[in-house]
């Protein structure tokens, strides 16, 4: 090959063009293939022109090297973008959103139930990703090397001035998103606008779309790290929590009515709302009956990292930045208002009881920095199997004590993939499952997703003996009088490889697309009248809740959300700023004109990035 192009000089003209095409190329198919995914035309003229200035910016880059370092550079470049691209659709195909950077510093938790199973990306993207490739491997071979003569000069001058052209031509792009001038921020005019969305840029559906993949790494890749972002100052973080003194609920009738007693606080794996049903789940169902539960409540996901996401807002009460934070800065950070703070101030004892080992997302350090006295993990509750949740009341008598204790539990066994490579738990209660679907009459024609359904209620039946036998322990020692459990669910049963086939599980159409992450949520106390309470809550209303109903001491101004039992709140905000009330789905709210409603859908969206603010500035570190 070498030799016939070195036979043929004349082809070596074609290197860079072939390099420049490739690029585009490569770009372009992706958003073909997955041009359903947001509200930006294929054929937009701003991604179009993006991908053109950064395939042509590139292209002149590499054109001002030597012919080595030239090839080195096409290479590494095509085979970065080409294996993002397939880490695009792979992250699409498991939880429904594209890559960001900001996902890399959670990524090991999620590494340790990784499956190939959950992976699911178009053949033709393949294809088209395999012959972008071969175009730029043409277009190392032809390379020409640049020989001694002023042509070659001016060849790289050109390609300089064209650099150059490129980055103004991006940069200019880039201003025709800026917000107008007199727009009120955070949504009170222009809602959920173009300019907003990638002001943020944390929106990956809707941002990679209307950038396309070059200038999509590039402004995620700086958002991420919070990279020329502006921050708040606290004279201003000061300004707003002042405001926000005046907006929260005061004291009700469930102000103290915990007081003094201890909590077990069980965040359960994946336990859906089509997997608590009676057959599947009675010592659960059972609990939910005699319990106070929450029929509207939602667990929104900022992170990738799903399960620390909720993590994070149901001790602390706050928003778990979607940039410019990663997880050491959890342990720099000071959590004053956190609950295992607040309790410990209070007297009690705090410990978190889970399975997985302390380093993954570094939850030990964490848990430690928000007041957590001690990290038990599987080896420490002498667990056989850490995938049995029924295994981890070999700790009990560590969970309890005659002393006031707050104790965080995290169960695992909910945990996909629902197939063989976790047959320790779905072949545990395969049978007992198998035989529950039959009797609830569930009909599944793909077997594919009959087996992982059956699966799925057998992992959830391994998470229903522990709730089980935990209650019986409490019973017999007594501890059931003076201890409230408080359960609600990580995240929506997300570890089925068809997405729509958990949709249709849990009746999300386009009309309720919300739904999707409506779970499980109750408060158990055995002197507490059952209840059900349909106001519209989140993960982030928990904390301040649990504030009132112990009366522990914090302001709760400072916390995202409300006391689900006040007058305020009620109000469900997702990470895309779209939002969902009582009186509103998302489709709604979406077409919503009335100035009272968007004021209170503006006044959250400041919520979520004011606490984001907070936790980015370590606002509480003079506390």
């Amino acid at each position: 090959m070498f030799a016939f192009v070195k036979k043929h000089k004349w082809l070596s003209h074609f290197s860079l063009p072939l390099c420049f095409v490739s690029f585009v190329l490569l770009d372009f198919s992706f958003r073909y293939f997955y041009g359903f995914v947001g509200e930006t035309d294929l054929f937009a003229w701003q991604p179009l022109w993006f991908t053109l200035c950064w395939s042509l910016l590139l292209t002149a880059l590499v054109a001002l090297l030597p012919r080595l370092l030239r090839r080195i550079a096409m290479l590494v470049l095509e085979i970065f973008f080409s294996v993002l691209v397939l880490v695009h659709a792979g992250m699409y195909s498991v939880f429904g959103t594209f890559f960001s950077f900001s996902s890399i510093a959670f990524a090991g938790d999620g590494a340790a139930f990784f499956s190939w199973s959950y992976i699911r990306i178009r053949k033709m993207l393949i294809v088209c990703v395999v012959f972008c490739l071969l175009l730029m491997v043409l277009a190392v071979l032809l390379a020409p090397k640049y020989e001694k003569g002023k042509k070659w000069w001016i060849f790289r001058i050109a390609a300089g001035v064209v650099a150059i052209g490129c980055a103004v031509a991006i940069g200019c792009i880039h201003h025709t998103y800026d917000l107008p001038e007199d727009s009120i921020y955070y949504g009170s005019v222009y809602g959920n606008s173009v300019e907003e969305v990638y002001a943020d840029f944390t929106n990956t559906n809707e941002c990679l779309p209307m950038t396309g993949l070059y200038h999509y790494t590039f402004r995620n890749f700086c958002v991420s790290f919070g990279i020329g972002l502006p921050t708040l100052d606290t004279l201003e973080l000061d300004a707003y929590y002042r405001d926000r003194a005046e907006q929260i609920s005061g004291d009700n009738e469930m102000t103290g009515v915990f007081e003094g007693k201890n909590l077990i606080m069980i965040m359960m794996e994946s336990i859906d709302t089509f997997l608590l049903q009676e057959e599947y789940m009675p010592n659960l169902w059972a609990l939910q009956q005699e319990s106070i539960q929450f029929e509207n409540h939602y667990t929104p996901l900022y992170l990738s990292a799903s399960t620390f996401n909720t993590e994070v807002m149901t001790l602390t009460g706050m928003i778990p930045p979607t940039y410019g934070f990663n997880g050491s800065s959890y342990i720099r950070n000071a959590f004053p208002l956190a609950l295992p703070q607040l309790f410990r101030s209070a007297g009690y004892s705090a410990n978190t009881f889970h399975p997985s080992n302390p380093h993954i997302y570094n939850r030990g350090d964490i848990h430690e920095n928000l007041g957590i006295e001690a990290y038990h993990n599987w080896e420490d509750m002498g667990m056989g199997n850490y995938q049995l949740d029924s295994e981890m009341l070999n700790s009990y008598d560590q969970m309890v004590s005659d002393h006031p204790f707050f104790t965080y539990i995290i169960t695992i066994s909910g945990h996909g993939p629902y197939n063989e490579e976790m047959g320790v738990i779905g072949d545990k209660h395969y049978d007992e499952a198998a035989a529950a679907v039959e009797q609830m009459g569930v009909s599944i024609d793909d077997a594919d997703n009959k087996e992982q359904y059956i699966r799925a209620v057998s992992h959830a039946m391994e998470t229903d003996a522990f709730i089980g036998e935990l209650l019986d322990r409490l019973e017999e020692d007594g501890h059931i009088d003076d201890t409230v459990l408080v359960l609600y669910t990580d995240h929506y049963g997300k570890y089925f490889t068809d997405t729509s086939f958990v949709k249709e599980m849990k009746g999300v159409g386009a009309d309720n697309e919300e739904d999707l992450y409506k779970t499980p949520f109750m408060i158990y106390s055995k002197d507490i009248e059952p209840q059900v309470v349909s106001k519209y809550t989140s993960s982030i209303d928990i904390v301040p809740t649990l504030v009132n109903l112990f009366d522990l001491d914090a302001d709760r101004r400072y916390y995202v959300g409300d006391d689900i039992f006040g007058d305020a709140g009620g109000m469900v905000m997702f990470p895309d700023y779209t939002w969902c009330t009582a009186d509103y789905t998302v489709k709604e709210a979406a077409s919503a004109t009335d100035e009272e409603t968007l004021a209170l859908a503006a006044d959250w969206r400041k919520r979520i990035d004011m606490s984001m603010q907070t936790m980015i500035c370590n606002y509480f570190q003079n506390w």
